[in-house]
Formats: structure tokens, sequence, C-alpha cells
């Protein structure tokens, strides 16, 4: 029994820090996915926000005075967008194409490239596109190859620009798949703009920011102290994909739940090893009652043997836990479907100072459950206990 116990109190452990690390990865893994495509918070014209239309920026010194007074700010990038049609030689289809400055801190957009590479973004401007993968299947292209963009304006007939595919990247699920990126400076010359006319700003968070507030924020101070003719807005990510953080909630619900159940196991043989222990050992305490020992003292044996059981479960659990979580993140052994979980393996993340606040919560929530359960020493007779065989 005292093995069962010791083995329930190590897979319950190691259960609970591997299933943490899982649900923590992926929080981690999807919210710098959605910063490196979509920024944590942007700010562009009310219109654009929600619709179809990219309504031009011209920054001014007002909109540079709030950026510099945002505190928590890890990065702000200018960003130009422009509805299109793209079209090969055997289909065309709608797409967005999105002009970025550099692709300088955007890992996560670099390790979804499934084919070529990023477009070069230098002093020299390039024409070149990075396509999301269900438009290059849906226009049977790869990387390398040339694509028509066509872009129509009132009363004119549509421009058209010949692009080279520099690469294809894997899009995350229910995100924009139609974004394709490029310099922002095509962008800028196929709308006609000036270089310093924009259609927002991405801002990249500093870790443990909350987006939804200094969004709200920044909307208090573009309401009273932006002076442009613009009627420019505020938007979080969290505001944004709301579908994808609710699906991230219910991840932690999950865990939640496992967690539980995992913590109820394993009290549950902890307590049904100790009752045995109890049982099999009344005679002992009968002895030791009889010869003068009080309860408390006796009670501490019983939970010196329960603490040396929960000890080496933590350690047997933790010891399994780091080595399951090691092997998957350097050698991303289990793979997911992209498509439904926005992440090509399961991604694990969690640290030290996680991983003890865990064992201690464990540890002391069970020892303090077991120290009630040792209240029925004080039960035990010594005149019955000692003819106890």
């Amino acid at each position: 029994m005292v093995r069962i116990a010791t083995l329930a109190v190590a897979i319950s452990i190691a259960v609970m820090v591997v299933t943490i690390a899982v649900v923590a990865g992926f929080r981690q893994q999807i919210r710098a996915s959605i910063s490196d495509f979509a920024a944590d918070i942007v700010v562009t014209d009310l219109a654009t926000i929600y619709g179809a239309e990219f309504r031009p920026i011209t920054p001014n010194s007002s909109l540079t005075a709030i950026f510099d007074s945002l505190e928590g700010v890890e990065s702000i990038s200018p960003y130009a967008m422009r509805g299109c049609v793209v079209r090969s030689q055997s289909d065309a289809t709608g797409l967005v194409i999105k002009g970025i400055d550099s692709f300088t801190g955007k890992s996560a957009i670099i390790e979804a490239i499934v084919e070529g590479s990023a477009p070069r973004i230098e002093q020299q401007r390039y024409k070149e596109l990075l396509l999301p993968q269900q438009t290059a299947q849906k226009l049977g292209v790869k990387s390398g190859e040339r694509v028509e963009l066509l872009t129509l304006s009132d009363g004119k007939p549509p421009k058209r620009e010949l692009f080279k595919v520099s690469g294809i990247y894997r899009t995350m699920g229910e995100m924009p798949i139609a974004i394709a990126l490029t310099d922002i400076r095509n962008v800028q010359r196929i709308n006609g703009w000036q270089s310093g006319t924009l259609s927002g700003y991405e801002i990249r968070t500093s870790d443990g920011v909350d987006n939804y507030t200094l969004s709200e924020q920044i909307n208090l101070a573009l309401f009273e102290d932006y002076d442009g003719t613009e009627n420019l807005s505020s938007v979080s990510a969290e505001q944004l994909y709301s579908n994808i953080f609710a699906w991230l909630e219910t991840h932690d619900i999950n865990a939640t739940v496992i967690i539980v159940i995992m913590f109820i196991v394993a009290l549950f043989n902890m307590i049904t090893a100790l009752l045995i222990m109890l049982f099999e050992r009344t005679r002992m305490v009968g002895i030791l009652k009889s010869l003068g020992m009080n309860n408390g003292s006796i009670r501490q044996i019983f939970i010196y043997q329960a603490a040396r059981i929960v000890t080496i479960g933590l350690t047997i659990g933790n010891a399994i836990a780091v080595a399951l979580i090691l092997v998957q993140r350097y050698t991303g052994v289990i793979k997911l479907d992209s498509s439904a979980y926005f992440v090509s393996q399961v991604p694990v993340s969690i640290g030290v100072v996680e991983i003890l606040i865990i064992n201690i919560i464990f540890a002391v929530a069970i020892l303090a459950l077991l120290f009630g359960v040792t209240a029925i020493v004080a039960q035990i007779k010594p005149s019955e206990a000692v003819k106890y065989e």
C-alpha cells in the first residue's frame, strides 16, 4: 500500500506539472504568434479595424508624443495595407497585402515559413511577397514563381503589378488567411502614398502588460490629445481575436479539472495508505499509549511516514515530468494538426519557480488533510488495542 501511495503521488504530480507546462506553452506560443502576425495592440483608423477599407494615416507630432508617453511598450512599427486580387496562370483570388518595415523580432513568422524565405527588406526595394499557404495552394504557385496583383480604384483601370513569391507561410487557424507580407514601400507605392503615409501602427508590449488596459489608455490619449484629422482608435489582440483567446480559456478550464482530479486521486490513495498503516499498528499505538506517549507524539510518527511517502513521490514525479518536458521541448516528438491547434507540435513552457510552487502547494495540502486523518489515534484505547492482532 505504501508503494501504491508513492506511485499515486508520483503520477499525480507528474501529470500536474506536465499539464501546466502544456497550457502555459500553448498560451505563450499563441500569444507570441499573434504578437508577430497581428501585434499586441493596433492603432489605426476606426473604419479600418473591422472593415475592409484601409484609410491612410499621416503621423504628426501629437501622435508621436502619445507614443512616447506609453509605458510597457517593447516596440512600435508602422504598417500599410491594401486589398487586391492576386492572379496566377491557373487561378485568381482576393488578397490583402500588408507592408511592414522589418522582419526583425518576428520569429513566429519566420518559423511559420514552410517554403522559401521572408521577403527582403533592405535599402533597395524588392517586389517580393510572403504568401499564406492556403492562397498559394489555391493559385497553384510555389516560392520563386511570379504572381500578378490587380488593384482597383474608383473610375480608373486596374493597376497591375508583378511580384515574386519569396516564400509561403503556415497560417494560424482562424487568423486572417489571406494576408500576404511584403516591404511597406511596395504597398505605399501601390496606394500612391508618400513614404510617411501609413495604415496604422503595430504595438508590441512587454511581458506582463495588460494589453486591453493599455489599449484603453491609448484611446483616451487619442481622444484628448490627438489633433490629426483621422478618427484613430486602438484595439488589443484580445479584442480582435477573441475567439482564439476564448479557446485558450477552455484549455485553462481543462487543466484545472485535470489538476483537481489528480489531487483527489493522490489524496484518496494517501488516506487509504495512512489508514491501513494505522490499523496495522493499532497494537503498537496501544502499547505506546500505555507507556505514556501522548496522542500528538503518536500522530507525528504517522505524519512523518506520510511525509516520507509524499517526498519520495514528489521526487519521482518531478523527475518524470521534467524529463518529458525537456524531451518535448528539444525534439517536438508529439505533433499536432496546426489547422486545429494553431501550432505544429505540443508547446511546453514552465520554470523552476512554477514547479516549486506546484510542489509546495501539493505537499502542504496533502499533509494538512492527512493531519486531520491521524486524529483517529485519539480514539484508540490502550486496553483494547493491546489485544488487537
